[in-house]
């Protein structure tokens, strides 16, 4: 069955939730006050509205009783997330995300209800930090709030070894589950064969492990 999902706030970070959302397989209720934005989405979501997300009167008219999960993507204005989110609850909808812009902000909107918050701005900059700092090991996605998947180029000392000699489970508690080249991906790597420099391994494991491997 095809998730409903409800975003709320059609800004960069909205639109880009929205689409994907979409990409994915739900069904997707876009909403924002500013016309334009509503407009601009339209053809690309399931339906879109345009409303004011602090309206009580006009939130409860919009079906969000029929929606899996929310996404309020307005953080900038406190007090419009604060509503929002007080009414998603109050009608209902099983599971609510909320951007912050901050910390404090964060709190408050858990302590009220959220069900997860999220930094964008301030995650993507940690990101890409790590990134910089890293090896240029690369952070693909998520799996879960302690688990990645990421990608690191061969390095020099382990050209010319495989997977078996290098042993990354047991050195490192991660695992080889891919290797990139020029010709592709391989998701079923050959532990005897050498790996080369210019290639890609795809990791997965515990975040603290992939740190470590950093």
């Amino acid at each position: 069955m095809r998730k409903s999902i409800a975003v709320l706030g059609l800004g960069k970070f909205g639109s880009s939730i929205a689409r994907n959302l979409m990409k994915g397989g739900a069904e997707v209720l876009a909403v924002d006050k500013n016309q334009d934005l509503v407009r601009e989405i339209a053809e690309e979501v399931t339906c879109a509205v345009c409303a004011d997300v602090s309206d009580n009167e006009v939130m409860h008219s919009i079906g969000l009783e029929e929606m899996d999960a929310m996404v309020i993507a307005t953080a900038e204005h406190l007090d419009a997330s604060v509503m929002a989110l007080m009414i998603a609850k109050e009608i209902g909808v099983p599971y609510v995300m909320a951007k912050a812009d901050g910390k404090l902000k964060g709190e408050i909107l858990k302590r009220i209800g959220a069900d997860e918050i999220v930094y964008p701005e301030e995650e993507m900059g940690a990101r890409i930090a790590n990134n910089l700092l890293g090896g240029r090991m690369t952070d693909l996605f998520d799996l879960s709030a302690d688990t990645s998947i990421v990608k690191i180029p061969v390095r020099k000392m382990w050209a010319g070894k495989s997977l078996a000699q290098l042993d990354f489970r047991g050195k490192y508690h991660v695992n080889v589950i891919a290797i990139e080249s020029k010709k592709g991906v391989d998701g079923a790597p050959n532990p005897m064969e050498p790996l080369k420099e210019g290639n890609n391994l795809i990791l997965i494991g515990r975040k603290e492990c992939l740190e470590k491997l950093r």
